[in-house]
């Protein structure tokens, strides 16, 4: 997924904000499910939410406003009550960050639960066969 670092995500030197990258993280994930024919927005509507519960970004490089940003994710692990995701930020083919996010399947009470087999399987498919 491709994106420009806009000004209102940079501080006052104009290098993007730390806190921008949780954003732009969570656009990548869901730009890669809808990609791969599962949309995130469904699983909302059907009660299921992946709530993060472990984001760590590593920053290797500063980027400015205007840059243009790849973003890479990719889907690490699937398992019954846990999905998780690397990532690498880049910029005209630099690394300019990496990131692994961590989600816990949630009901709409917020409760724990487990991801239902209308979307487990076919993420289990991906994590097996998605290059």
């Amino acid at each position: 997924m491709k994106l420009r670092v806009r000004f209102a995500e940079t501080d006052q030197m104009g290098v993007a904000h730390h806190s921008a990258y949780v954003v732009w993280l969570e656009a990548a994930r869901v730009e890669w499910l809808r990609r791969r024919g599962l949309s995130y927005r469904e699983m909302e509507e059907a009660g299921l939410s992946l709530a993060v519960s472990r984001l760590e970004v590593t920053y290797r490089a500063a980027v400015y406003f205007d840059d243009e940003l790849t973003l890479v994710p990719r889907l690490e692990s699937v398992r019954s009550r846990r999905v998780a995701y690397s990532y690498r930020v880049e910029r005209d083919g630099l690394l300019v960050a990496t990131a692994v996010t961590e989600h816990v399947p949630t009901d709409r009470s917020g409760r724990a639960t487990t991801v239902p087999a209308r979307w487990l399987e076919p993420m289990l498919d991906l994590l097996a066969n998605d290059p």
